[in-house]
């Protein structure tokens, strides 16, 4: 049985290990729906434990616990991190993952919801993101959450992406 007595914390170094296997798990799956060649390279991605010490160095990450068990993670990039996809005047989600046996629990959109707030508190503008085809239970909790498609994106592991935003107005950030 689950124990859904949920705890939500900022992550520290010492959980990027439990952070790597909670995000392999979460994204397994989408082996079915990925060619094997893309799953390979997506696995190998999100096994690697220095992609989460990188984004642990400039992220502020929210972490999910039950039982003393990592259940869900989400990283929040802020503003002047530029990448091909996200301007470096947006703050910008990265790797939402939730262990599977605690879907259902509201997890990633609680997590989605600390870090807008966050957002919101430290005077960001807006919080882009990008999601996929294949993640549509994720969309649809950013479409809830208020966050709008701003793009089509060039295709990645041979699926549509697309850029989300959600911006703030500066009421939204003065009243945080």
């Amino acid at each position: 049985m689950v124990d859904h007595q949920l705890t939500y914390r900022t992550a520290t170094a010492s959980d990027i290990p439990n952070i790597a296997r909670l995000t392999l798990k979460s994204y397994h799956d989408y082996k079915a729906v990925l060619t094997p060649i893309n799953w390979a390279r997506m696995e190998a991605n999100l096994s690697n434990e220095n992609l989460y010490a990188d984004l642990l160095g400039k992220a502020t990450t929210f972490v999910c616990e039950a039982n003393c068990r990592l259940v869900g993670v989400i990283f929040l990039m802020p503003n002047g991190n530029p990448t091909s996809i996200f301007p470096a005047d947006w703050s910008y989600i990265r790797l939402l993952g939730v262990d599977p046996d605690y879907r259902g629990l509201r997890i990633g959109r609680k997590l989605t919801e600390l870090c807008i707030h966050h957002a919101k508190s430290t005077g960001e503008i807006g919080i882009a993101l990008h999601t996929s085809e294949f993640m549509n239970a994720a969309r649809s909790m950013y479409e809830e959450l208020g966050f709008r498609q701003a793009k089509e994106l060039p295709p990645m592991f041979d699926k549509r992406y697309w850029l989300y935003k959600l911006s703030f107005s500066p009421i939204d950030r003065d009243n945080q």
